[in-house]
């Protein structure tokens, strides 16, 4: 973005802020003077001279009253004293009180202006008006002169009290118009120019690149595709688990074809006030279709495309849901206006939005494999200060599961493990802390368990993780019984098995989940003693073989019992959980029973060096004695690192 782009951008936001701003004074300004008004009218009230009726009448009875006025309009009337009643009452009258009486007594008039009576003050009598029929004539009877008026203008006071009564309503409308307003998009806010992102910028996912080289050719010659009479797709929607590249593939596509890129979330059509949703949409693609050819690009979409049904949101979500869909089939053949969604979920989209000419393909971002990982990290290292001893194929060979933004994240966190280190350059070891940080979600404390009792415990629980993970086929990288800070007592790191997962896979890594609670129950005295802390091994481990038997169809029958709409466990299910459980916890205990020597060896070992690196873990399970100095010889370098985390 340009300075001027940047300046242009703030200008915008100050406009709008600062409109407003003066709607919220204005109304505020009116509010303070309404009340000043109610105040000072009240304030006027206080010194008004109110005379209740029955004194009004005494007062008639022993002629103290000489002028009464009469409004048809009003519920309380104005009256003048006769000046001694004024001397009864040791009122002064001033000297336009007296001139007042004076031109009042001259005049012939019936009807006087009410501007010429004391507006306020102890010279105006008020009191209430009974307005009956006979009520002038019985004041006429005993000699009192009865004036009428009328307001000073009645349009000037109709306008003033329309503008009076309006004026709150039209900032209130006003206010919320402007905000709605500048909740809809403008033309100029969505327009985006062509991403300087191309393929260049994307490690890997060459079989990605390659299915949507169609689409740029498309936007670069269409001529030869319409002389053919083939329709350009109207959409594509790219999904896979968070963190792949999505977006950033989608405008990597934008940028190679040299066209605009329109980049929204599906969250921003998703709104409170009926219609604007709908009317956001309509707006994106009209503004889309101005600057043909480019890419509508619409991330998280399963926020507002959906499954319509019982359990989905409202009548406003289906609504524009249905503007979506109208745009899409509103394209013809040579707008050269491609749709490209995003998402994690696509089993939860509409099936209207996923048929054939809306969203025509659909193509998988998948986690990256080990050669697409060790692309990505290149890129990632171009940037960053690395240590020539680091070798980035090995690093690929154990990120089994990352996604292109863990990666990332992973080589960042390195960098600032080695300013915290105090490397000038990034080492193996900020990695492999980096490393460690991401997989248990936290970092090694400085200090062991205090209780030797519990670090016992924690010793054979990771010892028993470790051996079991070895026996099958699960390289052990790293076994700890330092505590972390995300909670964990210890933890043991193995080398994920990479590609398809089978039934035994999956079954081993149940027994690898087991084996902390199977060492604990061997060193245990009774089940008393059995400690909490497999609580989240089981946890997971319940839920592989609930996959397994209801998800996977890997149990008595190849099917998905979540399709059948089985939303809870019943007897059948959980009996038949109990008993895979029960087996694969026994085969557990059996493999380190029989490897109890090992098991014990470890757990010492842990108890002397507190941590134990895969090297030294093979040496060990691979030697039938080892000599104490084989095992402690990494215990200073181990005690530096932990002081240093």
């Amino acid at each position: 973005m340009s300075r001027k782009e940047k300046l242009e951008k703030i200008k915008k936001k100050l406009t709008k802020r600062r409109i407003s701003f003066i709607i919220i004074v204005m109304f505020m300004v009116y509010s303070l003077a309404m009340y000043g008004n109610i105040q000072l009218q009240k304030d006027k009230k206080d010194e008004v001279s109110y005379i209740p009726y029955t004194q009004f009448q005494q007062m008639i009875e022993k002629n103290q009253v000489e002028y009464v006025f009469l409004s048809s309009n009003n519920s309380n009337m104005q009256f003048l004293p006769t000046l001694e009643y004024l001397n009864s009452q040791k009122i002064t009258p001033d000297e336009d009180y007296e001139l007042l009486l004076e031109d009042l007594d001259k005049t012939k008039e019936t009807s006087v202006d009410a501007k010429i009576l004391p507006k306020d003050g102890k010279f105006k009598f008020i009191t209430e008006n009974p307005a009956y029929p006979e009520f002038r004539s019985e004041l006429l009877a005993k000699g009192i002169r009865v004036f009428s008026f009328n307001p000073p203008n009645d349009l000037v006071y109709f306008l003033l009290s329309t503008f009076q009564i309006m004026l709150p309503v039209a900032l209130i409308m006003g206010f919320l118009v402007f905000y709605q307003r500048g909740m809809d998009p403008k033309e100029n806010e969505i327009t985006t120019k062509v991403p300087d992102t191309n393929f260049s910028n994307i490690a890997g996912y060459s079989s990605l690149k390659n299915d949507s080289k169609y689409i740029l050719d498309f936007l670069e010659n269409p001529k030869k595709y319409n002389d053919i009479g083939a329709r350009l797709p109207n959409g594509v929607i790219f999904y896979g688990p968070p963190g792949t590249g999505k977006t950033l593939m989608a405008k990597a596509i934008a940028g190679e074809a040299g066209v605009p890129f329109f980049k929204v979330n599906g969250s921003d059509f998703v709104e409170l006030y009926v219609g604007l949703g709908a009317r956001r949409v309509r707006k994106l693609y009209k503004t889309a279709r101005k600057n043909a050819p480019c890419i509508v690009f619409i991330d998280e979409i399963d926020s507002v495309g959906g499954a319509r049904g019982q359990n989905r949101g409202t009548s406003e979500d289906d609504k524009t849901l249905t503007a979506l869909l109208n745009e899409l089939d509103g394209f013809s053949g040579n707008e050269a206006v491609i749709t490209i969604a995003a998402t994690n979920r696509l089993q939860d989209l509409d099936p209207a939005l996923t048929r054939p000419g809306r969203f025509d393909r659909q193509l998988a971002v998948p986690l990256p494999d080990r050669n697409e990982r060790m692309s990505i990290l290149e890129l990632y290292v171009k940037s960053k200060k690395i240590s020539e001893s680091v070798i980035i194929e090995n690093l690929a060979k154990k990120t089994i599961g990352f996604s292109p933004s863990e990666l990332e994240n992973l080589m960042n966190e390195a960098a600032i493990k080695a300013v915290i280190n105090g490397h000038e350059v990034i080492e193996q070891t900020d990695i492999d802390e980096a490393y460690l940080r991401i997989l248990i979600k936290g970092d090694k404390k400085d200090k062991p368990l205090e209780s030797d009792s519990q670090r016992k415990i924690v010793a054979y629980h990771e010892a028993g993780h470790a051996i079991v993970g070895h026996l099958l086929g699960q390289p052990v990288l790293e076994v700890s019984i330092i505590p972390t800070t995300s909670g964990a007592g210890g933890y043991t790191l193995n080398e994920p098995k990479e590609g398809l997962a089978s039934k035994a896979d999956m079954k081993n890594r149940v027994k690898m989940l087991y084996g902390g609670r199977a060492a604990e129950t061997i060193i245990a005295k009774s089940e008393d003693d059995i400690t909490t802390g497999a609580v989240n091994d089981i946890e997971q481990a319940t839920m592989i073989i609930s996959s397994i038997i209801k998800s996977w169809g890997m149990h008595d029958s190849v099917i998905n019992l979540d399709v059948l709409g089985m939303s809870r466990p019943n007897d059948d299910y959980i009996k038949d959980a109990k008993a895979l459980a029960e087996e694969l916890f026994n085969e557990t205990k059996q493999m380190l029973t029989k490897n109890r020597e090992k098991l014990d060896l470890i757990a010492e070992t842990l108890l002397e060096v507190s941590i134990i690196d895969g090297e030294h873990f093979i040496k060990i399970m691979h030697e039938n004695k080892i000599e104490h100095e084989k095992i402690t010889i990494e215990e200073e370098t181990i005690e530096s690192n932990i002081s240093e985390a």
